[in-house]
């Protein structure tokens, strides 16, 4: 395990880190100066979480927030090496496999001739070799009209005049999307498709067993904000696509596969919104919102030829296992009961379920762990949480709101854990009843003001962790 004074001694660490926050390393090191050199380094993130700017560790939903200038940096710091082994760091990455950790890169690369690189160990380089290929792989998903393969690549794009006054990737994806207004109306094609049904498609995706998490085809990235799992849920049920692999026709392309004629285009969204100033800015509750100025148009793996891949459910779903060890991180207070009820008191501050034994068939342990998930999205409203409004009388709209945020973060937690799930029919009922007193752009307003709020919350219970 890492600690500060490691970090401070080791250009190696502080790009790793650096690059997993978003920061600069020089912002990094500045932010944890006053911290003793024995502090762990995850630890040294978590103490800044109080603090006016606090370090925060970037989730893979978030990755748009990273810093440019960080990249950068990283980026001439690995281009150096490329350099030197006139090698890729991707190419070098793999080179790497199979190797002991104590092996220096001179020895593995006897043409190696550089004081520094010469004496750094495999150890020491593979952590930041991976970060690294994370962010190689999740921007060139912007498509930003060259392939990323090398450090050098990266950094080539960077520091072009274009992105000179640019601060985070959010930017760049705004200012490079020169196929935006060919999106924009492909995606509302599918916004009138959707709408012309009278809401219908709010409540069947509500009352449908969730389809599963989504994936695309080329960086295996879970498409994991929750407007892209919503539209690709519904267009896979729609059409009826077996696949969960999804990819532009720009990533199809670089896997050698071609789409078929009649391709139906599916919307996913990089998520950030702009006011009228075209300024970045956070949404405010209530407020009818455009859903972001990046939209990528997808294709599913069902509609392309020359692609032989299979889903990667079975290698991505997190295990409950993992559900399970978060439930205890998390401190919650369960208690079981013979009742045959699920519920959450806010009082006591305590979730009632029923006993495990009580949930019968073949889908008994996803059934259970479902209504466990609803029951923990409202457990994040307390106040010492996410501070939500709960705990309303049954009727009251503060009341249907929750219960609307509770099944949609209970079903985008489903899908991180490959969970089926089947919404309660009466919060169903009550909530497409009450969604049905407003016009249709007040109950997109509302959908979407419960959709940030139920990100916010299932971010809080689980987020998954970058592969390796």
């Amino acid at each position: 395990m890492s600690n500060l004074a490691a970090l401070r001694n080791s250009e190696l660490l502080q790009y790793e880190f650096a690059l997993g926050t978003g920061r600069t390393v020089a912002n990094l090191l500045s932010r944890t100066k006053d911290l003793h050199g024995n502090t762990d380094v995850f630890n040294a993130m978590a103490s800044t979480e109080s603090s006016s700017s606090p370090v925060k560790w970037l989730g893979e939903d978030e990755f748009l927030e990273a810093s440019i200038t960080g990249l950068k940096q990283a980026s001439r710091f690995l281009a150096s090496l490329e350099k030197v082994l006139n090698i890729s760091v991707s190419d070098l990455r793999n080179a790497l496999k199979g190797k002991h950790g104590t092996s220096r890169l001179g020895k593995l690369f006897p043409a190696i001739e550089h004081e520094y690189w010469t004496e750094v160990t495999k150890a020491e380089i593979s952590p930041l070799l991976n970060e690294y290929r994370f962010w190689l792989y999740n921007i060139d998903d912007l498509e930003l009209g060259e392939e990323l393969t090398s450090a050098q690549s990266l950094l080539t794009i960077l520091e072009q005049p274009l992105f000179s006054q640019l601060n985070r990737l959010a930017d760049i994806a705004e200012v490079s999307d020169f196929n935006w207004q060919q999106d924009q109306k492909i995606f509302e094609n599918i916004l009138t498709q959707l709408e012309s049904d009278n809401k219908s498609f709010i409540k069947e995706w509500l009352d449908s067993p969730v389809l599963g998490a989504h994936y695309n085809a080329r960086s295996h990235r879970m498409y994991d904000s929750l407007f892209s799992w919503l539209f690709l849920s519904f267009m896979a049920k729609t059409y009826g696509f077996t696949s969960n692999l999804w990819a532009t026709k720009k990533q199809w392309a670089k896997l050698g596969c071609t789409i078929v004629d009649d391709a139906k285009p599916a919307a996913v969204f990089h998520y950030f919104n702009i006011n009228a100033n075209k300024e970045h800015e956070a949404l405010a509750d209530g407020e009818m919102q455009s859903f972001g100025r990046k939209i990528s148009i997808v294709y599913n793996a069902d509609q392309v030829q020359g692609f032989d891949g299979s889903g990667i459910e079975k290698t991505k779903v997190k295990p409950l296992s993992v559900l399970d060890k978060r439930i205890d991180e998390l401190g919650v207070n369960i208690e079981h009961t013979d009742a045959g009820k699920a519920y959450y008191d806010p009082e006591a501050d305590a979730i009632t379920m029923p006993n495990k034994a009580l949930f019968k068939g073949k889908d008994a342990t996803r059934a259970y762990y479902a209504t466990l998930l609803h029951e923990m999205v409202h457990w994040t409203g307390h106040e010492t949480r996410c501070n939500r409004n709960i705990g309303e009388k049954f009727g009251s709209p503060a009341y249907a709101f929750e219960e609307l945020v509770a099944e949609i973060g209970s079903s985008f937690l489903c899908a991180r854990f490959g969970l089926t799930k089947r919404a309660r029919v009466n919060s169903v009922r009550y909530i497409a009843n009450w969604l049905s007193s407003f016009n249709l752009k007040k109950s997109m307003a509302k959908l979407e003001q419960a959709a940030r709020k139920a990100n916010q919350a299932s971010n809080y219970i689980y987020i998954p962790k970058r592969d390796d």
